[in-house]
């Protein structure tokens, strides 16, 4: 029954969109909900090739419904809210930044970080710190590789420090 549904009102949305102005876009919406248009490539990802067809109907009427279901909420959110109150720029562009440095951090270390950690460094690092409690080797074996982890970060951000500082690349006022 709610197979039905969804295949009727998918049908009633196409009918609609399609009377609609097009915006010189050969796009074909799915759903519109205020202002905002959902298109059919932006279910490109919702659905892949190898997956059977009603799997496919129920991902993209889940996918649908959530996206309405955020289109809602966040229109109440924005009319609770003065406009002064939505300026999130600053906010954003810090989280932008910080997922960038985490994305190159992340592939600096895939990339330089040597995990093969020997029997005998277990071992010196668990006589050197003298435990009150019996470690386990994997435990100690992180351990050291989230040393050699901040040793190599902080390693490469002091480069780059340096070079930043020898190349004056930079004005402190």
């Amino acid at each position: 029954m709610k197979l039905l549904r969804f295949v009727i009102g998918f049908v009633i949305v196409l009918a609609l969109s399609s009377c609609q102005n097009s915006d010189d876009s050969d796009e074909k919406p799915v759903a519109a909900i205020y202002d905002k248009v959902l298109y059919q490539s932006d279910l490109q990802d919702v659905v892949y090739e190898g997956i059977s067809r009603s799997d496919s109907i129920v991902r993209t009427k889940a996918f649908i419904d959530n996206w309405i279901r955020q289109q809602l909420l966040l229109h109440q959110a924005e009319a609770a809210f003065e406009e002064s109150e939505l300026n999130f720029s600053r906010q954003v562009e810090n989280y932008r930044n910080s997922l960038i440095i985490y994305k190159y951090e992340t592939q600096y270390v895939e990339q330089n970080l040597d995990t093969v950690v020997s029997e005998r460094e277990i071992s010196r690092y668990i006589e050197q710190n003298n435990p009150t409690h019996e470690l386990d080797r994997d435990a100690v074996r992180y351990i050291i590789l989230n040393a050699r982890k901040k040793a190599l970060l902080d390693k490469m951000n002091n480069n780059l420090y340096n070079k930043a500082v020898k190349d004056n690349i930079f004005v402190i006022y």
